[in-house]
């Protein structure tokens, strides 16, 4: 056997290096889009909005989103270890030649503020969207190119285990946001944001000052002096202005508002003063709002009135439609206004739960996992520590990507123990074949 040039070997390395990055980004941006489909899915709906597409249900939205975070993530996966090597680099390279020149044409046209390419939880401008999507291209065309260079980390003796396992893992993953919450949620309506800081508005100070000018040298530029302050005969006051010493900041989120639609009241800013618990059961749209936990919803209402909280709906919904939702529920809340896109980012369930307490989020739950009447007499107050109760460690983030870093990092070493002992099988049989076949000759040779 010929060992590889030292040139050769770093160019293997090269090409493996390109792979892993472009496997991590995708990856990455697969796993970030799957903990939360829903907002994928608000994200596609964004773009269709942007680009005039109608007649595009939800569901389909949906459907798309959760496809592509599973492509991403499955393409992203396999690249990493070295799988289907020519299908998945393909498919990397087709994938990033549509993307980068969709991703100019939206930073041109600045059709969405943001790509959504890593959910909510990163960021970035449509100019470092475009950028990052031409580095990805040129890993890809690397990738594809040179695809016979890439390192195998897995044989087809363990290749099943790998297929299996991720195509379980990464919709068992959706699965779980979609019916219950998005497993990381880095949106402003997080657990834990206060709500009272976020919503507002600190406006620029000034201060009130005396404009001298110096008569004696002639000098055009002002002094500013406070305004009591008292010069000189060489000085001559020309009025007073208003001098800027601290800028304001903008609410960072701007759109919160709870209306009472009917006697046009306004309630965000009483629900944010009280300084108890408050429930606030979000309905999106009470169309396709789901009733199957409804029981839950009314059971809470009783419960918050029996103990003096603060309990109302807010919906995107009015007039009828909310009629309607009442007489289907037994509804005997308040139902309230707010705008569909605030309710989105609330919580993603349609309805789903948001408990404050002095203005602070600390509770959400899907309908589904709202605590029964009886757990919560078991924790008096409503503590946020109840939510514990209902689907326990699946909905924390850590946990999936341990049991994906396990599986990458174990499924190797499993490979090369399952080929070491058939590697070892062989030569046993080898040895076995060729004591036999010898001892054919020599009765051969006897006889």
């Amino acid at each position: 056997m010929v060992l590889p040039s030292s040139n050769k070997r770093r160019y293997v390395v090269i090409v493996n290096v390109c792979r892993w990055l472009l496997a991590l980004v995708l990856m990455l941006s697969g796993f970030l889009k799957a903990v939360d489909p829903v907002g994928a899915a608000h994200k596609l709906q964004e773009y269709a909005t942007a680009f005039s597409i109608d007649g595009v249900s939800g569901a389909w939205l949906l459907a798309a989103a959760v496809a592509q975070a599973a492509v991403e993530f499955l393409i992203g996966l396999y690249l990493f270890l070295g799988v289907y090597r020519r299908t998945v680099s393909f498919l990397a390279l087709v994938a990033m030649s549509l993307f980068v020149p969709f991703s100019l044409y939206v930073w041109v046209s600045g059709a969405v503020s943001d790509c959504g390419c890593f959910g909510e939880s990163i960021a970035m401008s449509n100019g470092v969207t475009f950028a990052k999507n031409v580095v990805l291209l040129f890993l890809a065309i690397v990738a594809f190119a040179k695809r016979s260079l890439f390192v195998r980390n897995l044989s087809q003796k363990t290749r099943w285990v790998l297929v299996l396992f991720s195509w379980v893992y990464i919709f068992a993953m959706q699965s779980v946001a979609l019916h219950h919450l998005p497993l990381i949620d880095s949106g402003s309506y997080a657990v834990g944001s206060n709500l009272r800081s976020k919503v507002e508005f600190v406006p620029d100070e000034y201060e009130y000052k005396a404009v001298y000018y110096n008569k004696e040298t002639g000098n055009a530029e002002p002094f500013i002096v406070d305004a009591d302050t008292v010069m000189g005969s060489e000085w001559v006051q020309d009025g007073y202005t208003d001098v800027l010493v601290a800028l304001g900041t903008e609410p960072e989120i701007g759109n919160f508002s709870i209306l009472d639609w009917d006697n046009d009241i306004e309630f965000a800013d009483e629900l944010l003063a009280d300084t108890g618990y408050v429930c606030i059961v979000v309905i999106e749209d009470v169309e396709t709002a789901s009733v199957t936990h409804i029981d839950k919803v009314n059971d809470l209402y009783d419960y918050c009135m029996e103990n003096g909280m603060r309990f109302c709906a807010v919906s995107s919904s009015y007039g009828a439609e909310v009629l309607l939702w009442v007489k289907r529920t037994g509804a005997e809340y308040p139902v309230y206004w707010a705008d569909g896109a605030m309710l989105r980012s609330m919580i993603r369930p349609n309805p789903g739960l948001v408990l404050l307490k002095d203005g602070v989020i600390v509770g959400k739950w899907a309908a589904a996992d709202i605590p029964a009447v009886e757990d919560l007499e078991k924790a008096p107050g409503l503590m946020p520590g109840i939510e514990d109760i209902s689907y326990g460690d699946m909905r924390h983030w850590p946990l999936w990507v341990l049991v994906l870093l396990g599986v990458v990092f174990l499924l190797p070493l499993l490979d090369v123990t399952l080929v070491g002992i058939g590697n070892a099988r062989r030569k046993r049989l080898d040895k076995k074949k060729d004591a036999a076949q010898a001892v054919d000759e020599k009765t051969s040779d006897l006889n």
